[in-house]
């Protein structure tokens, strides 16, 4: 495999994080619409289990933003050494 492969095998990696950020950001905001509605339906429910799965909605948007930024961070660490390998 020479340097061209390389950078081209990057490039499709980078190119299926890009990929994977948009759908994992359209699935969010899906996400958050029906963790909206989900408030609103159980805003005063003093259920133990609503507000568990309220907890829980609130871990998931969490997971969600942290794995955007590792998709973000993939495709700069990919640029950089893209660029660094000329």
């Amino acid at each position: 495999m020479d340097v061209n492969d390389v950078k081209a095998t990057i490039r499709a990696g980078s190119h299926a994080a890009k990929n994977g950020a948009k759908t994992l950001a359209k699935a969010a905001s899906d996400a958050a619409d029906a963790e909206r509605l989900a408030r609103q339906t159980i805003y005063d429910s003093q259920d133990k289990n609503a507000q568990k799965a309220l907890d829980k909605l609130t871990e998931v948007a969490q997971e969600v933003k942290r794995t955007l930024r590792r998709f973000e961070a993939a495709v700069e660490h990919a640029d950089a050494y893209i660029r660094a390998i000329g």
